[in-house]
C-alpha cells in the first residue's frame, strides 16, 4: 500500500462507495484492499459516517439493503462511531484545516484508532500532517 506496508488502515466514504458501485476506473485498487482485508493481512477502520455516507446515495432498496448487508459482513474492517473525543478532534481538525466536516470526523476517527495510513480519493487531505495520506491510485 504506498510506500510503507501497514497492518491497520483508515478507510474514507468514497473507497467503499466506489467499491459497492464497482467503478470501473476504481475497483482494481479497492479489490486490492479488500483482498488485503478477507486474507486477514490487514486491519481497517472506517467513522459510521462511510455508512453515512454510502446509504446517501440514491439507489433501489434492493441495492441499499445490499449495501447495508455488505457492510456488516466486511472481514476486518471496524465501524467506529463519533464519540465525544472524536468530535473535540474532528472540531479541531475542521477549523485548523478548512476540511468538510466528514473528512475532519474521519481523519479524527483514523487518528483515535491509531491508523497507520488514511486511505482516500481526495486530494484535498493530501494537506493534513499528522498522518499519512494514501489516495486509491497509490495502492499497488
Amino acid at each position: 500500500m504506498g510506500k510503507v506496508n501497514p497492518k491497520k488502515i483508515a478507510l474514507d466514504s468514497n473507497v467503499f462507495i466506489y467499491h459497492f458501485e464497482e467503478n470501473l476506473h476504481f475497483i482494481p485498487f479497492t479489490r486490492k484492499i479488500f483482498q488485503e482485508l478477507s486474507s486477514k493481512n490487514l486491519k481497517a477502520i472506517t467513522s459510521v459516517i462511510s455508512l453515512v455516507e454510502t446509504l446517501a446515495y440514491p439507489a433501489p432498496q434492493k441495492v441499499i439493503e445490499a449495501i447495508k448487508e455488505a457492510f456488516s459482513t466486511l472481514p476486518n474492517v471496524t465501524i467506529v462511531n463519533v464519540d465525544q473525543q472524536i468530535a473535540i478532534e474532528a472540531a479541531r481538525i475542521r477549523r485548523n484545516y478548512k476540511f468538510r466536516l466528514p473528512d475532519a470526523i474521519q481523519l479524527a476517527t483514523a487518528l483515535y484508532a491509531k491508523a497507520q495510513i488514511f486511505v482516500t480519493n481526495d486530494k484535498r487531505l493530501k494537506v493534513f500532517k499528522q498522518l499519512p495520506i494514501t489516495l486509491l491510485t497509490e495502492i499497488v
